[in-house]
């Protein structure tokens, strides 16, 4: 009976040994390369993806140039993070620095950082490629040992590597290279014929050709695409269109098995009401009411599901005071038009007011208080720690079925996250930070659609989906991992 105990105990072992096994590993076939100067300072970086599944994540590398002579005390550090899927059949992929044009050492930090938060981070050893101005000096580098260098999974933040020796003759080098284009050029091929399917569906999607026909019906015309496919049946996308008085839209969002999740527009500058909506009664005595008590219009967007379409303008008056009037429309009928009432001001100074002086009332009574010691100085933080503790605290809500709530969180990490990196940290509304990224010249589309999504449920009521929420947390999670 033990014996058969303890094969048990074994073969579980064995299984949860393999589980843990799975993942991506980085590794190149040495650690240190060679180029002539005016070559491009390159090599390649084999890939093995044991996960079994497309994995979306982070590509950050790391690069300083010493030049030939120079002590290396301290070299500009050039960094670079761009988004990339590791593909089940992905076997190889390029890291460079560009041309070569001085005799010295490129120092390579190469890592991929993906899943869920705390991600899992895929470092390689430092990698040197050595710029020589000779054939001589080639052959004289490429003489030395050299070994392979292979990745180790760690959480992200941490370090980790390791090395085994394994020799490579100098002149698979030019193989390798030729390896490597001809990867280069299959992967290419391969991702502009998912651009071009992906493309192709979105032309009929319904979704798709709700966003389309409203904003050529105020006279905007599609003048750019941008395509991002995530596997054989989904991505993501961006239209941009433009008026005839030079302004500019963007309408993206998300596809899902084959057809689109959802599709979204935002517009701050001028307003682009669906005719259906301008034509309804009850939304015309509300923006006369709001204009009657000083509102004027500021900003409008529109969210488009597979079920519904939400429709918002947003309202401003001199006090600072916002409202909003959100439309439900359904198979391009408006179904419910509602008001977000301003918000009053005047009791809450009131009661405000009313604390304070029993406050004060409280401290005369009680005498004055010690002199407090000044408080310590804030550690500024990383402007995605608090984002990613955001994320995590959406999921649990939405785990225990808290669903507009946990849309909410999930807009709030997102606005969170760009005002930490793009300005002081401070609380913004969706409209404060598209413009922050405008002034800081960054792409607004994807964060506008992501935003648009969340008010779309956590406002106004749009039926929340497991999928779609996921998606959106994994957007964010990638905006944040391009920094």
């Amino acid at each position: 009976m033990r014996r058969v105990l303890l094969l048990i105990l074994l073969v579980a072992l064995g299984c949860v040994a393999t589980a843990a096994a799975a993942g991506i590993t980085l590794s190149t076939a040495q650690s240190d390369y060679t180029v002539q100067v005016g070559g491009e300072a390159a090599f390649p970086v084999a890939v093995e993806n044991t996960l079994g599944a497309d994995t979306p994540g982070t590509l950050v590398r790391e690069v300083r140039f010493v030049p030939e002579g120079g002590d290396g005390s301290s070299p500009a550090v050039q960094s670079q993070s761009r988004a990339i899927t590791i593909f089940r059949d992905t076997q190889e992929i390029a890291v460079s620095a560009g041309t070569a044009t001085m005799p010295g050492t490129f120092f390579f930090d190469v890592a991929f950082e993906y899943g869920n938060a705390p991600r899992t981070r895929i470092a390689l050893p430092e990698i040197r490629v050595h710029v020589v101005s000779s054939a001589e000096q080639e052959e004289d580098r490429q003489n030395r040992q050299v070994s392979s260098v292979s990745s180790v999974a760690t959480q992200a933040g941490s370090g980790g590597a390791s090395s085994s020796a394994s020799g490579k003759q100098p002149g698979q080098i030019s193989q390798d290279m030729g390896s490597l284009q001809e990867q280069a050029a299959r992967e290419q091929d391969r991702m502009q014929t998912l651009r071009s399917a992906l493309l192709a569906g979105l032309e009929d999607d319904p979704v798709v050709r709700e966003i389309h026909a409203v904003l050529t019906s105020h006279g905007y015309v599609r003048a750019a695409t941008t395509v991002d496919p995530a596997g054989e049946d989904g991505g993501t996308f961006v239209f941009e269109y433009r008026g005839s008085a030079g302004s500019t839209v963007r309408a993206g969002g998300v596809v899902r098995n084959g057809s689109a999740a959802y599709a979204a527009y935002a517009t701050g500058t001028s307003l682009v009401v669906p005719d259906v909506v301008a034509a309804n009664e009850t939304y015309g005595q509300y923006a006369a009411d709001l204009a009657d008590a000083g509102f004027f219009p500021v900003a409008s967007s529109m969210n488009v599901t597979r079920e519904a379409a939400f429709f918002s303008v947003g309202f401003t008056d001199g006090g600072n005071r916002t409202a909003r009037i959100v439309a439900t429309l359904v198979g391009g009928e408006v179904q419910e038009v509602e008001l977000d009432e301003p918000f009053d001001f005047v009791w809450l100074a009131g009661a405000g007011t009313l604390c304070i002086i029993l406050a004060i009332a409280y401290l005369v009574r009680r005498g004055a208080p010690k002199t407090p010691e000044p408080p310590a100085s804030p550690v500024p933080c990383d402007p995605s720690s608090v984002a990613l503790q955001l994320l995590d605290e959406a999921r649990r809500q939405f785990g225990r079925g808290d669903r507009k709530e946990a849309y909410g969180t999930t807009g709030r990490a997102l606005r969170a996250y760009v005002s930490s990196a793009c300005g002081t940290g401070a609380e913004l509304a969706d409209a404060d930070v598209l413009r922050l990224l405008e002034e800081s010249g960054r792409e607004t589309g994807m964060v506008s659609s992501i935003l648009e999504q969340c008010a779309a449920v956590s406002y106004a009521g749009s039926p929340p989906r497991d999928e779609g929420f996921q998606a959106v947390i994994r957007m964010i999670e990638a905006v944040i991992g391009q920094g």
